[in-house]
């Protein structure tokens, strides 16, 4: 049944080469969520949108108190069909499993397919989760843009919600929260290895840089003349990676978006517009990244004579998971009979976010060849019916032996 969940929601979004494109608050992410609504319904769920978009499927319980389990919707530009989609439907699966085999829950079950978690169209800093948590600051819907100049406002109200109201998606019943999802790592294929019980997930920041120059003809502005901002921006690039290898693993920089103006082959570059991409999973190393990469970003800019500017664009912090949630799962992984080993996330997740609030955990699954953000990520179906039946395990210990 996952699979054939997963392989369905692959169609809304779906681009070249097998890959998906499901950006927040597009028209494949609301037909998307439009059958996601139809599985929790058919599963026998209550079925509830939030004021951001996101979708909730509640088995209700004695008590109002929620234990709830999900992932995200979005995808990434070109990105795969597991990424958070997998999470939804393995958690949509095992809550329609305890339904039919245990019946009403002490603790009400909710499943969460999250409206947004990538910031690919918005850099909006795990927006559903922030929402859910009452972070999301007033007049932010109008002042987020995407790269057409929507703010995020404008593409909430064409799917007829109404971004005034997002205040009321704030949630204080939430007792647990268990995500699962693919690792985007090769460690547990690697291994051998069928369930990772994440106790830790990476800090991530971001950091746009404009490199300002002079543009003009290509022939004709001579070498020693030139305030050429893309080859500030190049030399930029191999600073972060120069920064990451130096420190070592787990530090990593990656510079994916990159804008070059005017843009013609002819033509000396005079603006640059890129952004870094840095993690680690201790905040004080992190934090001495982001200074180093702003003080050798002035450096540079200086030697060239360009003009820089610095943006922050993302900033999530590095979260400890909570210890009894992931010893839980470690419990079902015995009970069911699969390997595993406890492991960092070195991704961004939404329970990074939501372990500020309240107690949760994430399970891995291994995904084909560590390979993930791009068309041909896979998982494994037989890890995945076992990473169900770990997960409903652990969701019956939290919401029916409570």
């Amino acid at each position: 049944m996952v699979d054939d969940l997963v392989a369905s929601l692959r169609g809304h979004g779906a681009s070249a080469g097998g890959g998906v494109t499901r950006l927040v608050y597009s028209q494949a992410w609301a037909a998307a969520m439009a059958e996601i609504e139809g599985w929790l319904g058919s599963a026998g769920l209550e079925v509830r949108v939030d004021a951001a978009g996101s979708r909730f499927g509640r088995l209700a319980g004695e008590r109002p108190q929620v234990v709830m389990s999900g992932s995200h919707v979005d995808s990434v530009v070109g990105g795969g069909a597991y990424d958070g989609a997998l999470g939804v439907a393995m958690a949509a699966c095992a809550v329609r499993w305890l339904r039919e085999t245990a019946g009403r829950p002490r603790l009400t079950l909710e499943v969460l397919a999250n409206c947004e978690e990538e910031s690919s169209r918005f850099a909006c800093n795990f927006w559903g989760s922030r929402a859910m948590l009452g972070l999301i600051r007033p007049g932010e819907c109008d002042l987020l843009r995407d790269a057409d100049g929507v703010t995020i406002g404008e593409a909430m109200s064409a799917l007829g919600l109404v971004p005034d109201r997002i205040a009321e998606a704030r949630r204080d019943d939430v007792c647990a929260y268990v995500e699962p999802h693919i690792e985007q790592g090769p460690l547990l294929e690697r291994l051998g290895l069928t369930i990772g019980v994440v106790d830790r997930v990476v800090g991530v920041r971001q950091l746009r840089f404009e490199l300002r120059g002079e543009a003009g003809h290509a022939g004709t502005i001579p070498m020693a003349a030139r305030r050429d901002a893309l080859t500030g921006a190049a030399e930029l690039v191999l600073a972060g990676e120069a920064l990451a290898r130096d420190l070592g693993q787990p530090a990593v920089a990656t510079v994916g978006a990159l804008r070059v103006e005017p843009g013609g082959a002819n033509q000396v570059p005079g603006r640059v517009d890129l952004t870094v991409d840095f993690r680690h999973v201790d905040e004080r190393v992190l934090a001495g990244m982001e200074e180093e990469l702003r003080r050798r970003a002035a450096a540079l800019a200086a030697a060239r004579g360009l003009e820089l500017s610095v943006e922050p664009r993302l900033g999530q912090r590095a979260v400890d998971l909570d210890g009894r949630l992931c010893a839980l799962l470690e419990a079902s992984c015995r009970r069911a009979g699969v390997r595993w080993q406890r492991m960092p996330s070195h991704a961004g997740h939404d329970a990074q976010l939501l372990a500020t609030r309240w107690p949760s955990a994430m399970l891995f699954l291994p995904c084909a060849g560590g390979r993930s953000h791009r068309p041909d990520e896979r998982a494994d179906m037989d890890d995945v019916v076992r990473g169900v039946e770990v997960l409903a395990l652990t969701l019956h210990e939290l919401a029916y032996e409570a």
